[in-house]
């Protein structure tokens, strides 16, 4: 096999004949969801988590899959078994889900039958040198002036490719830094998430992360927070400003990729000693018994 494998439609087709009109709505008004998984040790990590938020977000956007759950699992399990002499140990598995074609009877209520939606599943090796560095020298945190979309407008518990606002806030922040990675505010000027991860600070031994209102309560936040209960860190959610994340001791982000991402530098201020900090070296080693993998050691294989 000479390149990737993708579920395109109840079909496993070559990448580069993985194609969609131009007509499907996620193409035309962005109107698609998605979610993003990802393997150790070669096994899909918190899948069926990561399928109910799919579905809570179908339900949400009231776009019929038109597929069971155990049917998608099928399609996962395929599309990972076609991939894996292209794959390194570990990987994203991604799904996108359209409503399908784009036509003038496109808000009102229809059946699979009648336009069915757009399903996609591919799997994409996760940037592990990338990571490496961030994992072992930190990372600078720099808040742009785009703000994450209000709840009232677009829920982000809804997991929706509309994300041109996070793209945004990401240039902006490596405009000032080119290694830079964003930390987003909402509209009252409250720490919000990064453009693909949640925020975490540390302070005074204790655990401070936003509340789940105007962000994404992701899978591997709630894994955080239980990981520090059982390390007997004290946990709170919180409204947080650009203050505290400066102010703080540690800070770091966490997504379903990376796991967690030690912040050293906020808007060019360092945090403690300019490192990555004692309680977040702890939750990383917690992660990696958690998973059987360490974190840090996985990554800088990959390294040149």
């Amino acid at each position: 096999m000479s390149e990737p494998i993708v579920y395109l439609n109840g079909r496993l087709v070559p990448d580069s004949q993985a194609t969609i009109s131009v007509h499907d709505s996620g193409f035309t008004l962005g109107d698609a969801l998605y979610e993003a998984a990802r393997t150790f040790n070669g096994v899909p990590y918190k899948l069926d988590q990561h399928l109910d938020r799919l579905d809570r977000s179908l339900k949400y956007a009231r776009i019929e899959l038109g597929m069971s759950r155990q049917e998608l699992v099928d399609a996962t399990n395929r599309t990972i078994e076609a991939n894996r002499p292209l794959l390194p140990d570990d990987f994203w598995i991604y799904y996108y889900v359209t409503r399908g074609l784009y036509t003038f009877r496109h808000y009102q209520p229809t059946s699979v039958s009648e336009r069915p939606p757009t399903v996609i599943i591919f799997c994409k090796p996760l940037e592990f040198a990338y990571f490496a560095h961030g994992y072992q020298h930190g990372v600078h945190a720099v808040i742009p002036p785009t703000r994450r979309t209000p709840f009232q407008c677009l829920d982000p518990k809804i997991k929706s490719t509309s994300r041109l606002n996070l793209v945004l806030a990401e240039i902006e922040a490596k405009l000032v830094d080119p290694a830079a990675w964003s930390m987003i505010l909402d509209v009252d000027g409250n720490i919000a998430e990064n453009k693909s991860g949640n925020v975490f600070i540390i302070k005074d031994g204790a655990l401070f992360t936003p509340k789940t209102d105007g962000v994404l309560g992701g899978i591997t936040r709630a894994t955080i927070l239980e990981l520090a209960q059982k390390l007997g860190i004290p946990v709170h959610e919180a409204d947080l400003q650009p203050y505290h994340a400066v102010t703080a001791d540690e800070a770091f982000f966490t997504a379903t990729s990376y796991c967690l991402m030690p912040i050293v530098k906020v808007n060019g201020v360092a945090l403690g000693d300019g490192a990555p900090g004692r309680l977040t070296r702890r939750l990383m080693q917690a992660w990696g018994e958690l998973v059987g993998v360490d974190l840090i050691e996985q990554a800088s294989k990959y390294l040149r």
